[in-house]
Order: structure tokens, then C-alpha cells, then sequence
């Protein structure tokens, strides 16, 4: 059987890979690592006074990173912290809503996800990789080895994986019994729908008039600081802080290569190039350690790049082409035709893998040969492999590729040790094809040691002068550095999206307010200076500079609408608020159910709710609106004839404000209604 090879771990390298490796992760030491460098005080985040365990957090971002890695997914090891923080915090949410509910799993319900004929996509998966037939066996391998003469042993790491399939089967089990539960309990009544079909049922059209706060000057409305505090204390739960913020300027500076590295790597390539060109292969450039060469044997289908396509279509034995340079990545790449051959590109075969001595190997083989199937060998314990299969055979071992290419007519032994072996059949072998074995040169120029010191010398002496958060701010300009501000709390990944930051969100909450910091070299592409400027703690303050701006601003609007009211006051017409506010009567749609008004934007509840309510040919005005005040007539109703059906109706509730628009904020609920604390910092 394919999954006790895997499991064994003792099978030859074989040429023609069957199957898939077995599904591992490595855990680290955590529980070692974390208590030596934190004690025993190892609690990471509490969520409702229940503690989140920085050893268990470890593992499961340890266990994160290596299946990103298997993936060839690079991340940044901060980000990868942050998701499964949240996570964590989000299970425990979610763990404490099924407690107080009583959700539980059956047995049954667990056996059938795990080993019934519709197994969870995640055990099917798992059994496929391991090269078993189905999640019922694969079950009985992990659980009665000794019957397929395994030890518990070698079983042990793919049982623990079991194990933890497992436990994440039984929490979805858990958490769609939840969504059941709330879709069942959130369901649109009479009064819903007839609400629903009330607020789409009618489109008036209406003439209005608007005059927008914006065409007043700000200088003759500037509010006082006294009438800024004041709009800022009646939006002060708008600027609530779930986490403290620190206010901070940041400058970044490109380590890149100067013109100077350039112009000396643009000559080297010269250098390359000509060494190239004085002899077929590329030994003269080989011991050149600043070149990466790959030689590869391929077909001009395999050939991605056009440039490269076209240059080996038509380049003769020992042509080089012209150097070819990637701005974005500072790299050159040259490419030479090392020489043409016509030969068979693809075979059709069929494999059979046998796991288990000589002899059963060759029973194997003779059974084939006389006509069996791999269907037929089903039963025969340790034997399987696929049919019908194209293989590339362009760049594998030379003396594998003579046995596929000069294969006899029945089934014969592909590689074989005492342990296993594969037996293959070559059913159909591809015209030969021209192939070109070509060398790909690249070289990526990197900043120079002069290049990065320099970089590094000139920001240093600009902190050196500018060693105040307020100094760092005011003279960056005109030292040539762009300074940008923003904000981060204890839980930022990264400052601004820029990878590899996370030591510096470390450093700004260990500092005090105005501290510059030295350069931060933790992301190897760029260097990294911060201030800190203020520290907010439950609400973002008044004195904040974006707060500030929407408090201001508001705070105008509302004394320019103050204006606009007192002089629209005693209109009678439309023509008569269109001269007084200076604007043009347009003319548009307004239903109630929907946010967006066209010609008028969205955010109008003001607007919306007076013309639900007006007379028809009645003149409605001034009203306030928020980036405005508007006068309207509505000139006509139109309800539509169609009746909405309660399918409809639901279906709208249940995305708008019910079971749907709940479980999609599920978490978001939860956590406004519990303590969350996070001490990242700490341990990362």
C-alpha cells in the first residue's frame, strides 16, 4: 500500500513519483522557548477573562507558517501572527456561544464525517494524499497498523494529524449546528415583510433644488475650538479605541542599487557576454560567483517569455542574445543556445508501485505480463499506481530516459531496491521533437557596501539633527525624505503594509512620546526611522489632527446650515429656492428602501424620510440634510404593480437585517459584548 511506503520513510528515491507525500507539519519547542524566555506567565490574550496560552499560540502559528511553506507561500511571519491571534480570539467567541446554548456532537455525527462515504473535504483530502483508497481505511491503518504490518510508531505522526483533522471537523460540526440555530431563529414575520414590500413599493419622482455647504467660503463659518469640542462630544462614541493608538511619523528609505553599482554591473555583463560568445558552453563564466547559470534541456512550448521564445527559434549552436534587464528587480538575464537535438519528449506509461521484497515484486511483474490489470492486483497488499499517463521525460536521469525510450513491448522493472520497487509499461511514445539545450545567465545587482553606507550615513545625520518627534516631522522635506504619518495599535502587524515592521511597532510602545528612533533594519530592502507624536488610550482626542479636520468640518456645516435655513425660511416655491440658494432645479428618483438617491449620493435619511411623506405638487423646504440643504416637490408616485413574494421578502430580510446580515458579523457581535486583551508585545 502507497501509505505505508509513506509511512516507512525506507523506499529508494524512485524517478516516476506516484502519489503524494505524506501530509507533516514540525512543531518547534515551544513550550521550552516560551517559558524560558517568559516564565510562567505565558498567558498571550484573554478574552472574557478566559486566557488564550502563548504555547499553544506558538504551535498553532508554527503550524500556520509550515503549511504556507508547503504551499510556497513567503508571509510575513508578523502577519501570520495577527491571523492567528484573531482566530484564536474568534474560537473563543465562538466556543463560549455553544456552551451557552448547548450545541454538542454525536458520536455518529463525528464517525460519519470522518469515515462515512461523504467524509469532510478534509479527511477525503488527507486519505487521497496518503495513496488510500478511502477515509474508512485510512482509519484502519492509523488505528490497527499491525494489520498492514505497520508499527504504531510509524503511524504516529500521520495519526496525530488525524487527530487534529479531527478536532476541526467536531468545531465546524459545532459552529454549522450555530448558523442552523440563528438562520432558524431570525426569520422575517408578517409585519417584516409587508415593511419590506412598503419601503420598495413606491419610486417618487421629485424636482429639488440643492445647495451644498461647500458653496459657502469656510473662512466666514470657521467654528470656534469651543464649537468643535462641542460636535466632538456628541460624536465623541464614534472615536472610541478598541486598543491603544499611537500617533507616529515614519521615513522609509529604498536601499537599492545607485548608478555607480549600475553602471559597474552593466559592465560586467559586457565582460559576461563576450566570454560567452568565445567558446560553445560556459565554462569561461562558471567561476564568476556573481552569475546564476541554469542549463536546461526544453521545447520551445516550455518557453514562457517571447523575447527568450524568439531568440531560441532562431539563434544558431553557441548564439547569445542580447542582455535583457528587469528594472523592478535590478536583474539582467542573457541566454545561449548550448546546442539542438531531436529526440522523444513525452512517453505514455503506466506505473505500478510495490511496496515490498524482491520476490513479491516479481510476482507482481509476471502477474502483468500476463495480462493482469492494476485492478486486477487490487487485493494484493503493498501494490499501486496509475494507467495511462503522460510523462516528460526531457530532463530526467539520462539512464532512466534510455529505459522509457527503448522500453520493451510488456511491463518491466523502472527502478528497484529490496523494499520497493516501480514497474512500468510504456504505451505510447510522442514523435521526436527538437530540444534545445539552453543556459539561462541572470544577475541581479545588489546596493554596494559604499551604496548602503552611504544611504545609512546620510539618515543618520539627519536624525542626529532632527532627534525630536516634532524636529523629525518639520525639516524631513527638506532633507529630501518624505514623512508620513499614521497610526498603530499593540496589535499592527506592520506599519503601513510594509513587511518586516513589526520590531518597530515593538519599539513604539516602549518609547515615550516625541522619541525618534535609530534606524530599523529588519526589513533587508529598506531603512526605517519612526517618531512617536501622541499616545490615545479609550478615545481618540479632539486634539488629533484627522479628528480634528471631520470635527471642524462638521462643526462649519452645521453653522453654514444654520445660515441656510434662516435666509430659505418663508420660500414658497422652487423657483423662489433656487434663486436664493443659487442652483439649478434638477430632477431624480427617491425610493425608501434604498440608501443611494441618484444625483444626490447616499446618506440622505433626512431627504428620504421627507419625501416618503410629502403631498404630491406640494413644495417641502428647507430641509437638512448632510452635505446640504434641499427644497423638493414630488411630481409623482409610482407603485409598482408587482407584488414582492415572500420568497423575495425573505430573502431580502434574511441578507439586509436578518440570519444572513447576523452571521456574517457574528464575531464583530460577540466581541462588542466581551472584554478583549491582547499582550503580543510581550512574546512578539
Amino acid at each position: 500500500m502507497a501509505a505505508l511506503e509513506k509511512i516507512r520513510q525506507k523506499a529508494v528515491l524512485l524517478t516516476v513519483a506516484i502519489g503524494v507525500a505524506l501530509l507533516a507539519f514540525i512543531l518547534g519547542d515551544a513550550e521550552r522557548v516560551v517559558s524560558s524566555v517568559f516564565g510562567n506567565n505565558s498567558t498571550i490574550a484573554k478574552v472574557d477573562g478566559e486566557k488564550i496560552d502563548a504555547i499553544e499560540f506558538q504551535n498553532r502559528y508554527e503550524l500556520a507558517s509550515q503549511q504556507l511553506q508547503n504551499q510556497g507561500q513567503q508571509v510575513d511571519a508578523a502577519l501570520i501572527q495577527q491571523q492567528v491571534m484573531e482566530q484564536m480570539i474568534q474560537e473563543l467567541l465562538l466556543n463560549k456561544e455553544l456552551e451557552k446554548v448547548g450545541i454538542e456532537v454525536s458520536d455518529n455525527e463525528i464517525t460519519e464525517s470522518m469515515t462515512g462515504a461523504n467524509a469532510n473535504y478534509m479527511v477525503a483530502q488527507f486519505a487521497q494524499q496518503m495513496g488510500v483508497e478511502s477515509a474508512a481505511q485510512l482509519y484502519d491503518l492509523l488505528f490497527n497498523p499491525g494489520k498492514y504490518g505497520a508499527t504504531p510508531e510509524q503511524v504516529a505522526e500521520a495519526k496525530a494529524q488525524w487527530l487534529k483533522i479531527k478536532d476541526e471537523v467536531v468545531k465546524n460540526l459545532k459552529y454549522s449546528k450555530l448558523q442552523g440555530l440563528i438562520a432558524g431563529a431570525i426569520q422575517a414575520n408578517k409585519l417584516d415583510r409587508e415593511q419590506l414590500n412598503e419601503e420598495n413599493a413606491v419610486t417618487s419622482t421629485i424636482n429639488f433644488v440643492k445647495q451644498a455647504y461647500e458653496s459657502l467660503t469656510d473662512e466666514k463659518y470657521k467654528p470656534t475650538e469651543a464649537e468643535v469640542k462641542a460636535q466632538y462630544e456628541k460624536d465623541k462614541a464614534f472615536f472610541r479605541l478598541d486598543e491603544e493608538m499611537r500617533k507616529i511619523h515614519y521615513i522609509t528609505v529604498d536601499v537599492v542599487p545607485s548608478k555607480d553599482d549600475l553602471n559597474k554591473a552593466a559592465a560586467m555583463i559586457g565582460e559576461t557576454i563576450d566570454s560567452l560568445k568565445k567558446e560553445n558552453g560556459v565554462d569561461l563564466v562558471r567561476n564568476n560567483s556573481e552569475l546564476v547559470i541554469n542549463e536546461a534541456s526544453v521545447r520551445l512550448s516550455d518557453i514562457r517569455d517571447t523575447e527568450v521564445k524568439n531568440f531560441v527559434a532562431n539563434a544558431a549552436i553557441g548564439d547569445v542574445s542580447e542582455p535583457k534587464f528587469e528594472n523592478s528587480s535590478a536583474t539582467y538575464t542573457i541566454t545561449k543556445l548550448l546546442n539542438k537535438t531531436t529526440a522523444i519528449d513525452s512517453v505514455k506509461v503506466n506505473v505500478v508501485a510495490v511496496q515490498g521484497a524482491k520476490s513479491l515484486q516479481d510476482s507482481v511483474l509476471n502477474l502483468l505480463n500476463e495480462g493482469k490489470t492494476l485492478a486486477d492486483l487490487k487485493d494484493i497488499q503493498g501494490v499501486s499506481g496509475q494507467e495511462d499517463q503522460w510523462q516528460v521525460i526531457l530532463n530526467i536521469a539520462d539512464s532512466v530516459k534510455t529505459k522509457l525510450t527503448n522500453a520493451p513491448a510488456g511491463y518491466f522493472a523502472l527502478d528497484s531496491n529490496d523494499n520497493a520497487g516501480f514497474l512500468c509499461k510504456v504505451l505510447e511514445k510522442k514523435a521526436p521533437k527538437t530540444i534545445y539545450n539552453i543556459a539561462a545567465i541572470e544577475h541581479k545587482v545588489y546596493p554596494s557596501t559604499e551604496t548602503t553606507n552611504g544611504l545609512n550615513d546620510k539618515l543618520q545625520e539627519f536624525i542626529t539633527t532632527n532627534n525630536t518627534a516634532e524636529a523629525f516631522e518639520a525639516n524631513a522635506v527638506k532633507s529630501g525624505y518624505n514623512c508620513v504619518a499614521t497610526a498603530i495599535t499593540p496589535s499592527s502587524a506592520q506599519i503601513d503594509r510594509i513587511e518586516s515592521t513589526r520590531k518597530a511597532v515593538q519599539w513604539l510602545f516602549e518609547s515615550k512620546v516625541g522619541k525618534v528612533s535609530p534606524i530599523l533594519t529588519e526589513n533587508k530592502d529598506k531603512l526605517l526611522v519612526v517618531a512617536l507624536d501622541a499616545i490615545y488610550t479609550d478615545y481618540a482626542p479632539v486634539s488629533d489632527e484627522q479628528v480634528n479636520m471631520a470635527e471642524t468640518l462638521k462643526a462649519a456645516n452645521e453653522k453654514k446650515a444654520a445660515d441656510m435655513m434662516a435666509k430659505l425660511e418663508g420660500k414658497k416655491t422652487l423657483d423662489e429656492f433656487s434663486k436664493a440658494m443659487g442652483a439649478a432645479i434638477d430632477t431624480t428618483q427617491v425610493t425608501f428602501g434604498q440608501m443611494y438617491i441618484p444625483k444626490v449620493g447616499a446618506g440622505e435619511a433626512e431627504l428620504t424620510a421627507a419625501v416618503a411623506t410629502a403631498k404630491e405638487n406640494t413644495v417641502v423646504g428647507p430641509i437638512k440634510g448632510n452635505s446640504g440643504v434641499y427644497a423638493f416637490v414630488v411630481t409623482g408616485n409610482e407603485k409598482s404593480e408587482r407584488k414582492v413574494t415572500d420568497q423575495e421578502a425573505n430573502r431580502t430580510f434574511a441578507s439586509s437585517r436578518g440570519n444572513q446580515a447576523v452571521m456574517r458579523n457574528v464575531v464583530a457581535i460577540l466581541r462588542k459584548s466581551v472584554k478583549v486583551e491582547k499582550d503580543m508585545l510581550r512574546f512578539f
